[in-house]
């Protein structure tokens, strides 16, 4: 991808977005990238802007029930909290899509870092949301998608590959792992899939983003 991975510094350089932005910003359509831009620039420097914040509490609950005796239990308490416009609805859909894949998959949380890949004038902030051992021992890094709108095979290829570039910055020996968790779908990248074509993708994605950044700028 023509891209360097280092540890995250805190230090903010060039055009910054999370790898879950990217990922639907490379798969979205013009109207949709202008929203996400035009969001980013009215989140920039607002800790507790509504954009920001709107998913956190759910997804600390997700952390905290992936390690309890009673998920359900801890998932009810965040669900119930939801005060902000459009949170209990959300929150009930992804707590549901959570432990419906969860029971399923059986699978045991781990500890995992976090780190920032360069690509091209843009630094995505690659933090899973959870890392998981499976029952055979394989370990995985994890990026929910927690949007009403159901995850597309472009936007999940994008957060995968990210993933699988900055894997051993995660956590050592980790297979990607992207789940639409609304609808409880996992997604891993096909053996078939051209490596070299998705990061030529990719590649002129975060060109895009950083261009249509500063274009945009207020």
């Amino acid at each position: 991808m023509g891209t360097t991975a280092q540890r995250v510094d805190g230090q903010a350089k060039t055009v910054v977005t999370s790898a879950t932005a990217f990922a639907e910003y490379a798969a979205g359509g013009r109207a949709r990238r202008t929203e996400i831009v035009v969001a980013a620039h009215e989140r920039e420097g607002i800790p507790d802007h509504f954009g920001r914040v709107f998913y956190q509490p759910i997804l600390a609950a997700i952390e905290v029930a992936a390690r309890a005796e009673d998920p359900a239990a801890v998932l009810a308490e965040a669900v119930e909290a939801a005060e902000l416009t459009g949170q209990p609805r959300a929150y009930d859909e992804v707590a549901a899509g959570f432990l419906a894949w969860w029971r399923k998959a059986r699978l045991t949380a781990v500890d995992c870092g976090a780190t920032v890949l360069r690509v091209g004038g843009v630094e995505l902030t690659v933090a899973p949301h959870l890392a998981v051992r499976g029952r055979s021992g394989g370990l995985q890094v994890v990026l929910f998608h927690l949007k009403e709108a159901p995850l597309t095979r472009d936007g999940a290829n994008a957060a995968l590959r990210v993933l699988a570039v900055c894997a051993d910055d995660l956590l050592a020996g980790a297979e990607p792992l992207v789940v639409d968790l609304r609808r409880a779908r996992e997604y891993r990248l096909a053996r078939n899939t051209n490596i070299d074509n998705l990061d030529a993708w990719l590649t002129a994605e975060a060109a895009a983003y950083a261009s249509h950044w500063h274009s945009t700028a207020p």
